[in-house]
């Protein structure tokens, strides 16, 4: 009966959508999620992401995946999986730093494609880890609590990528409609290239 409970509960939260606003708009109304940071706020959110992404660089660090008791295929494929972790880390960290001295919208995009890889990356990990240990309950042990580990940080981090996503989206809206109002105003553009 417990069994069933739980199966209904986790089936009923699988059904609710991840993001709440999913609802079709009109189509003169904004967007109510995007957001365009203004400077100083962005300026903070690149701090807090920052910090964030440090975090869980020392999380990772801390994990010994190489003591694991896989097979050497497994071993092989987790040991790759960890560093591609690590060094999307380092990139999402070299682009934040980037855009700490300049926002550019060709650097904003570097880092959501860093963020996004490294979201991707986490899983693959978190899915390495999840696979069961050969060596005994206490490799599966650890392996598990090592994946725990990772899904923790994905979680920290799912915020920031989408506050980030959202930032991005409203951004890019802000130039076209600036490069658009400009070709307007340009009467020397031919009409084929408004």
């Amino acid at each position: 009966m417990i069994r069933k409970l739980i199966l209904a509960g986790i089936a009923f939260l699988s059904a609710v959508p991840a993001f709440p606003h999913t609802a079709q708009f009109a189509a003169g109304q904004d967007h109510p999620a995007l957001h365009l940071m203004n400077d100083g706020e962005f300026a903070i959110f690149l701090k807090r992401l920052d910090t964030d992404v440090a975090r869980s660089q020392v999380q990772l660090k801390k994990m010994d995946v190489k003591s694991l008791s896989v097979g050497l295929q497994e071993s092989d494929e987790l040991e790759r999986s960890y560093n591609r972790c690590l060094q999307t880390l380092d990139n999402a960290r070299e682009e934040i730093q980037k855009l700490s001295q300049k926002q550019t919208l060709k650097l904003d995009l570097f880092l959501l494609i860093d963020l996004n890889e490294l979201a991707r990356n986490l899983d693959a990990l978190d899915q390495n880890l999840m696979t069961p240990a050969a060596g005994g309950s206490s490799g599966a042990q650890k392996s598990l609590g090592y994946a725990r580990q990772v899904l923790g940080i994905d979680v920290a981090l799912a915020t920031d990528i989408s506050t980030f996503q959202h930032h991005f989206l409203a951004f890019t809206g802000v130039i076209d409609a600036t490069l658009n109002n400009q070709a307007e105003d340009d009467p020397s553009q031919p009409q084929n290239q408004k």
